[in-house]
């Protein structure tokens, strides 16, 4: 026991939030959590985010459709906000609010019109989402007799200078929570923050990327555990981590308990659950997180994520996968005599910003196998044909379409024979496995094949693993 207060950080995403039904059920559970202090991070109304993008896109070339498209949505959020705040006083702060910020929003539409779109404006742009969620919610709240305060994402998390995927500076985030979010939970009341954005030091608006509200709340979670005991609840409309891809394995079951370094393997080889940033702010501090599934009971089984490794029957916890993504082959004997080789490509695919996901070398040297997304294959071969040693003759380069996956779970560290029975399966099944990579921590085997044989392979492993373990 740490002896600190608790504080629970819930995370509310979009589809929490769409019609009263909902509104309701965010409402019984910040209710549960009465008495104990108590954070709400919000994402946008779902789809909004992505409108705002198309909004910051026509804004470039017909600034009066990008103006009626601004009213539209307008309307929709005052609509909304007519449904759902019953109290006069609230409903009509929540109504100026959303005047006020779409007076803003025409200004940035405008300023893209006169002058283009660059990074910095396009994330202040899109962070409108989530300014008028929270601070809708922050009145619904109040109008149902639950004291709150509406918490800006500027106000609470300085991050670098990488818009559209901006990383938190955390000295100075730590500063701006112990003077906006403490004095909010020492009195009582609710800290509704908006997720996804922040500001750099130079106050330009950055938004933080893939799962950039899941993010804000584990950044929260990090800071505040200097004082409290956190806990981070995230409410999506899934039960939490799976033992497959339902939609590839319909037999895949709840996870109800992983490390996090399982669910960070999971989420990196294809979950979309959780981005794997998020799950390092909460690692570092020993923070419990939870999934759960917002439209069931509030008893429903959930995953929980902690430092435990648990290994609960099979060995294996998930089959996770990359249903598309482009396998890259350079090779040559050339690469035998020349130094620094893999060096040299992951300079040229981070020059390019082009995530490598697997890699695969031969003991010969004259070989090297990588992966990346789907959308990123030609470029990253465009990249290599045109640089000064690997463009050469001697080198061939080739891309083809596979699909990533990964054999995750603690339960295989020091254990005789996983490889065997992994290989032995696919085997079976038919599945040509096109390469191999394996950490030195066990803690998951990765391999590609091709897109038909995806389906059998998973369906295999996780046949072997985890609906019949071995004893």
């Amino acid at each position: 026991m740490s002896g600190k207060e608790k504080v629970k950080i819930n995370k509310f995403g979009g589809s929490c939030l769409s019609d009263a039904t909902s509104f309701a059920k965010t409402l019984s559970i910040m209710r549960q959590f009465a008495g104990t202090p108590s954070v709400a991070v919000l994402s946008a109304f779902k789809g909004v985010t992505d409108q705002l993008i198309e909004l910051a896109k026509l804004a470039l070339e017909d600034l009066p459709a990008a103006e009626a498209f601004c009213a539209r949505l307008e309307s929709f959020h005052a609509d909304i906000a007519r449904q759902m705040i019953k109290d006069g006083e609230s409903l009509k702060d929540a109504l100026d609010f959303i005047s006020f910020r779409f007076n803003k929003l025409l200004g940035a539409a405008r300023d893209v019109y006169k002058g283009g779109l660059p990074p910095h404006l396009q994330d202040y742009i899109v962070s409108f989402g989530e300014r008028l969620s929270t601070y809708l919610f922050t009145c619904f709240l109040r109008s149902s007799g639950v004291e709150a305060e509406y918490l800006s994402g500027e106000a609470v998390i300085t991050t670098n200078a990488e818009f559209g995927n901006a990383m938190p500076i955390m000295d100075k985030t730590q500063g701006k929570i112990d003077g906006s979010v403490l004095p909010v939970l020492r009195r009582g009341a609710v800290a509704v923050i908006t997720g996804y954005y922040a500001e750099t030091e130079d106050h330009l608006t950055t938004t933080l990327g893939r799962g950039g509200s899941d993010f804000t709340a584990t950044i929260i979670a990090n800071v505040l555990a200097e004082r409290y005991d956190p806990e981070v609840l995230f409410w999506k409309d899934v039960d939490g981590l799976l033992s497959a891809n339902p939609k590839i394995e319909p037999s895949a079951r709840l996870i109800e308990d992983i490390s996090y370094d399982e669910a960070k393997e999971l989420a990196y080889f294809g979950s979309k659950v959780l981005h794997p940033i998020c799950l390092r702010m909460t690692m570092d501090k020993g923070i419990p997180v939870q999934i759960r599934n917002f439209n069931k009971d509030l008893d429903a089984a959930y995953t929980r994520i902690s430092k435990a490794r648990q290994e609960v029957g099979a060995i294996v916890k998930s089959i996770a996968c990359v249903e598309s993504c482009e396998m890259i082959t350079l090779q040559g004997a050339a690469m035998v005599s020349l130094p620094g080789i893999a060096a040299r490509l992951f300079t040229i695919m981070a020059r390019e910003r082009i995530n490598i996901m697997f890699i695969s070398q031969a003991s010969s040297e004259n070989n090297i196998t990588f992966v990346v997304n789907q959308q990123d294959g030609p470029l990253a071969v465009k990249a290599l044909f045109e640089d000064a040693d690997f463009g050469k003759a001697w080198f061939d380069i080739s891309r083809e379409a596979t699909s990533l996956v990964a054999v995750v779970g603690h339960g295989m560290a020091y254990k005789h024979g996983v490889a065997g029975k992994v290989f032995t399966a696919l085997g079976d099944a038919g599945a040509n496995v096109r390469a191999i990579a394996q950490g030195s921590s066990e803690l998951n085997i990765s391999f590609l094949v091709g897109p038909k044989d995806l389906k059998s392979a998973i369906h295999a492993l996780h046949q072997e693993f985890i609906i019949a373990p071995a004893p």
